[in-house]
């Protein structure tokens, strides 16, 4: 089994590339995270926000799309369906005009006669499924949509720095740096998969898509005959969480106001381990000035550093994650986001 999907893109001067702010893909993001089991890296405030915003309905609906060992959801209802175009609300109101025998055939094409385990509710009430399913995605991205206006400054800051790149033809920068999870190694691009393949772009679109939902956000389509989109973290995306759960007038929480606004912001992003050069991108700060931050972090016992090959990775230790759990619930406050 491949540890990665690799797209082979061939000449990097002739690909054609583009970004595309599509909500679609960090509402898929957010639900993989927090109901899927694949750690993109969810900020805990963030993560709960999505939990009670989907407690109205029941999240088990999830569980077809995100079974352990075989993940598919049909194009009929996956949130990514209109890449590059459309929004959020257009996906939902195709869902409710979705037909059930749309989507039974969509099985029955995945998979023949042999319907896996949980998909066998789906298929005995399809309507009801898909009236669940649309109401749990319209409840979760209700919730989450202010944060997506409040990450809308570093959309566009992002759109123009791929913009501006393009122009100069350094497509390669570009695609070097999109995450520390993917590799560029010659002229194929190497992506985080366990059931991993080999595609080839051929003369398609390369969409890029920067996701709204944690530092391992990791996506991507390559079966569309005229596109490929590939979803990252969207840089600087850790401003967002000293932020975004709070109300204007309380710009610290408790974690910001005992160890400052930056080094509260490494020690959330590091509950997965993170390299320098990957959370220098996330916080939009320079390396040097992460590593002086991070330095005295793991000083205090907060943080450690480990080799993974040729990389060193900082990652928080159990008294780190003591820390960030008391002083984020410390002083709490009602926070209406709506």
């Amino acid at each position: 089994m491949y540890s990665h999907t690799d797209l082979r893109l061939g000449s990097l001067d002739q690909i054609r590339i583009s970004l595309a702010a599509h909500q679609g893909a960090t509402l898929l993001s957010l639900a993989a995270d927090v109901f899927g089991g694949r750690s993109h890296g969810v900020p805990r405030r963030w993560r709960q926000l999505i939990l009670t915003a989907a407690s109205t309905v029941g999240p088990s609906v999830l569980k077809p799309l995100f079974a352990p060992g075989y993940s598919v959801i049909p194009d009929c209802v996956t949130p990514t369906a209109c890449m590059p175009n459309g929004d959020a609300a257009s996906q939902f109101t195709q869902l409710a005009d979705l037909s059930p025998d749309t989507l039974l055939d969509e099985l029955e094409t995945e998979f023949g006669g042999t319907v896996p385990p949980q998909w066998r509710p789906v298929v005995e009430h399809p309507q009801q499924w898909i009236h669940a399913y649309a109401r749990l995605l319209e409840c979760v991205w209700r919730e989450f949509h202010p944060i997506w206006k409040n990450a809308e400054g570093l959309i566009r800051g992002e759109t123009e720095r791929v913009g501006a790149a393009l122009v100069q033809g350094c497509a390669e920068a570009i695609l070097q740096g999109l995450s520390g999870r993917f590799h560029l190694v010659g002229d194929s691009l190497q992506l985080p998969d366990p059931q991993g393949a080999t595609y080839t772009l051929n003369e398609r679109r390369l969409i890029l898509v920067p996701i709204v939902s944690g530092p391992g956000a990791s996506m991507f389509a390559m079966d569309h005959p005229d596109l490929v989109w590939i979803g990252y973290p969207l840089p600087g995306i850790g401003r967002l969480w000293e932020t975004s759960a709070m109300p204007a007038k309380q710009a610290k929480d408790a974690l910001s106001l005992v160890v400052g606004q930056l080094r509260a912001a490494i020690l959330r992003a590091a509950a997965q381990p993170l390299t320098m050069g990957e959370l220098a991108v996330l916080l939009d700060c320079s390396p040097a000035n992460a590593t002086h931050h991070c330095r005295h972090l793991v000083d205090a016992g907060l943080l450690e550093r480990h080799r993974e090959g040729r990389h060193v990775r900082i990652s928080r230790t159990e008294r780190g994650d003591a820390v960030v759990d008391l002083l984020s619930q410390a002083r709490a406050v009602p926070v209406d986001l709506r």
